[in-house]
């Protein structure tokens, strides 16, 4: 079932909070993860609206997690330093963040995915 919060998957703790502050300033329940496993761990527990990942981590690729997210009609957007080559072909139609993004370009994006009309 999908719930009302945003995922965040960052592994620069300071960077996610700062994210994390940005989307709950306007309102927005978010959970944050700094691996992969531990998104899964969230994933696991409810479906997130909206997901926010960062596509290389520590303990891989965000890529099969972004899919799974999609397939659970979960909104996805990718926050990436990696060029657009690293970024898999089923993948090419989601929202990319190149880093350094603003965090307000995030929550702005976040905003459309639950209020179409802004």
């Amino acid at each position: 079932m999908i719930t009302d919060y945003i995922l965040v998957l960052e592994d620069n703790v300071l960077v996610a909070m700062e994210i994390e502050d940005e989307l709950t300033e306007r309102g927005f329940r978010v959970a944050v993860a700094v691996d992969i496993a531990e998104a899964e761990a969230l994933v696991a527990q409810e479906t997130p609206r909206a997901a926010l990942l960062d596509l290389r981590l520590p303990d891989g690729h965000s890529a099969p997690l972004a899919l799974h997210l999609i397939a659970q009609d979960c909104t996805v957007a990718l926050i990436s330093g990696a060029d657009s080559g690293m970024i898999p072909a089923s993948l090419a139609g989601v929202p990319r963040f190149p880093k350094p993004v603003g965090v307000w370009e995030l929550a702005d994006w976040a905003t459309g995915v639950f209020d179409p009309q802004k």
